[in-house]
């Protein structure tokens, strides 16, 4: 996979132009480097160690080298004066053992083995790539309060991580930024829009700490730099970004009221608008966002709620203009825009998200009833043509009244409802089945994974995170996504704080 270039002199002079030319006296390969033609890669804040195979000339030995394993960027940027970053030195001995803290980029590292009487010299040069680490995204907090994210990666969750890099990476956020622990956190957000806008949210009680996707670095804790004009009330309540797709719409709840920035190919507008409203006045909202996806034909891009104002209860849709309007439709099973039409029923929401292909799914409880719980399926993707697909009686499902967090599948009609120790799958219109059960573990947060590019296993497996008040445990769950029921075994990960929210990093 390389070519190497001898001719025999003294190692030439370091420029900074790093083309490199090998001199041969003695032969060099690394077996990882080779297996993986020509690149490798780590995460950043990992260890490169690297034994390399060394043939030396006939009668000598490692004692008569110098070695020096250097790093330097693919594309080294000039300065001003026209001068490129140096390399930089990683190492002296014949094995490399290096903490790499370099940033998430593209390098080359060259092992130079220099014959310390002729001064003659072999480089070997390959690719390395460091990355940012991805996985399976786990903010929670210790018994002071203390919060850091923590992150569990396998190749079912990460598509090509490398054996070696499965596990938990523990504490991330604090490791890159100089030991200092988060706080007050309510839940994780992404917004994915180019290399400049690719950023994590950490949404707090009254803000926001905002760090870059590729680092976790902080870039502000300064909540009202977010809003073209800040809100008088900060407390956000849901975030959502079509991650990664250009030129959409990304939608913050603050308050109850709606936020949003047309987001354009060249990422222009980076402020959230005033709140969405008409004739002066917000629209409230539930602290709810069912994304749509995106996709031809649809015309919206997500969906909202609204029984804090109207009595009744609206659906709204967030367009992909970044307007509000109501989808509405009487020819069904239920009005799209008028959920309890007249006094016989006070439907209140308890939860909304996307279900199978982006329709929407809300479940309600009836406060005319005991709560009764009922489970209420749209199509709202084109605002001209709502569809009330159905609504389901969910009062005879299991320990349905003691349901804490509900999920719903993506790739069939499925919802996930947890109690305080209890997990259990419906299939729409069918029975329930018991998947997980933790006898003195609270259930404290659950949550389905997907992956805009794991055909695999993105809208197939569900993580459930409890806490016993010592420890927390985070299971792994793969599931049929037809009918719910568990395909192959549960995977438990331990050693957490309270976990707080959960996502998906790509």
């Amino acid at each position: 996979p390389f070519i190497l270039l001898f001719f025999m002199t003294s190692c030439f002079e370091d420029k900074g132009n790093y083309d490199y030319l090998d001199i041969e006296d003695a032969t060099v390969d690394v077996l990882e480097v080779l297996e993986n033609k020509g690149q490798i890669s780590r995460d950043r804040y990992s260890d490169l160690e690297l034994t390399p195979r060394i043939t030396f000339n006939a009668g000598s030995s490692a004692d008569d080298f110098d070695f020096e394993w250097s790093l330097y960027l693919q594309k080294p940027v000039a300065d001003a004066d026209k001068k490129y970053t140096p390399k930089k030195i990683i190492g002296d001995k014949q094995n490399l053992s290096y903490h790499l803290v370099e940033a998430p980029d593209q390098y080359f590292v060259v092992l130079r083995v220099t014959n310390k009487s002729t001064k003659a010299c072999t480089d070997y040069r390959f690719k390395l790539a460091v990355n940012s680490v991805k996985g399976w995204l786990i903010y929670d907090e210790n018994t002071t309060g203390e919060g850091d994210l923590q992150i569990i990666r396998d190749q079912e969750i990460v598509p090509g991580l490398s054996v070696v890099q499965n596990g938990v990476v523990r504490n991330y956020f604090s490791t890159s930024n100089n030991g200092n622990k988060l706080r007050d956190g309510k839940f994780l957000g992404r917004r994915n829009m180019n290399n400049t806008y690719d950023q994590l949210f950490l949404f707090k009680t009254d803000g926001v700490v905002l760090m870059q996707a590729g680092t976790y670095e902080v870039a502000t804790e300064n909540y009202s730099e977010m809003f073209i004009a800040q809100p008088a009330v900060k407390a956000p309540m849901a975030h959502y970004y079509p991650s990664p797709m250009y030129g959409q719409v990304e939608i913050l709840l603050n308050a109850n009221e709606a936020h949003v920035i047309t987001w354009n190919t060249m990422g222009q507008k980076d402020k959230f608008s005033t709140p969405l409203g008409a004739f002066g006045t917000a629209y409230k909202v539930n602290p709810f966002i069912a994304p749509i996806p995106v996709v031809a034909g649809n015309t919206n891009r997500a969906i909202l709620y609204n029984d804090l104002t109207n009595n009744k209860g609206q659906f709204v849709a967030v367009t992909n203009g970044g307007a509000a309007n109501y989808p509405r439709t009487t020819a069904g099973v239920f009005n799209t825009g008028e959920i309890n039409p007249d006094a016989t029923t006070k439907l209140k929401l308890s939860y909304l998200a996307p279900g199978k292909d982006g329709i929407t799914c809300a479940v309600f409880k009836d406060q005319l009833a005991a709560e009764k719980p009922w489970l209420y399926v749209a199509d709202l993707r084109v605002t001209t043509t709502p569809l009330a697909l159905a609504k389901y009686d969910l009062s005879g499902l299991p320990d349905i009244n003691g349901a804490k967090s509900f999920t719903f599948g993506t790739r069939g009609d499925v919802m996930f409802y947890a109690t305080s120790s209890k997990v259990y799958s419906y299939v729409f219109g069918g029975v329930a089945t018991e998947i997980l059960a933790k006898p003195g573990e609270e259930i404290v947060a659950m949550k389905l994974y997907t992956h805009s590019a794991n055909e695999d296993y993105s809208g197939r497996i569900l993580f459930v995170a409890t806490y016993n008040g010592a420890e927390g445990k985070v299971y792994k769950i793969k599931f049929n996504e037809l009918n719910g029921v568990l395909d192959g075994d549960m995977q438990e990960s331990t050693g957490f704080g309270k976990v707080i929210d959960m996502m998906n990093k790509e």
